[in-house]
């Protein structure tokens, strides 16, 4: 088997700060306050409670619940991509991915680690700690995996998938490898 070499990393607990975005890149909370709304590089957010939603789906439909969790985090990471690529059009595609990265602990997803391990065929191992997702069972194991699937789908603009699903508790950490 050929030997594989961390070809880029993105790291979002080397770097949480904004120092470096500017007030039209990433709004302030005075902003927010005004106009009702959380923006950051052009992408509105939201908060919600997704393991309320996936726990509801497992209840209404079993484990199909994991493959209606899986297209909507898939499309959520996709149209996220996209839409940060639009709206930086002075950034390149790698900087995007490092700017969604730096986000996570800002948005409430936990510190993300992302590894290329390799670009042809994509293959990406994403740790995050502090997840909001700290068990593997039904839908929920799906939030993370799948939006990072569709996220870097586009980056490759090629199909990945999300597989090799792991918590480790004492390390609060969730971990999925991303790949064709």
């Amino acid at each position: 088997m050929e030997e594989t070499k961390e070809i880029i990393k993105f790291d979002s607990t080397a770097h949480t700060g904004d120092e470096r975005q500017s007030r039209n890149e990433k709004q302030t909370s005075a902003d927010h306050a005004k106009n009702g709304e959380l923006r950051y590089y052009g992408v509105r957010g939201m908060m919600m409670t997704p393991l309320a939603m996936c726990d509801k789906l497992d209840r209404m439909f079993g484990s199909g619940s994991e493959a209606i969790v899986h297209y909507m985090q898939f499309e959520s990471g996709r149209c996220t991509f996209d839409t940060m690529v639009e709206n930086n059009p002075t950034k390149s595609r790698e900087e995007v991915l490092r700017l969604l990265v730096e986000l996570q602990p800002w948005m409430g997803w936990g510190c993300v680690s992302l590894t290329i391990l390799r670009a042809e065929p994509p293959m990406v191992d994403i740790v995050v700690k502090n997840p909001p997702v700290k068990c593997l069972k039904g839908s929920q194991k799906q939030i993370i995996g799948s939006f990072w699937a569709g996220v870097l789908s586009r980056y490759f603009n090629q199909q990945l998938v999300s597989k090799n699903f792991d918590y480790d508790a004492k390390k609060d950490e969730f971990r999925c490898t991303s790949t064709v």
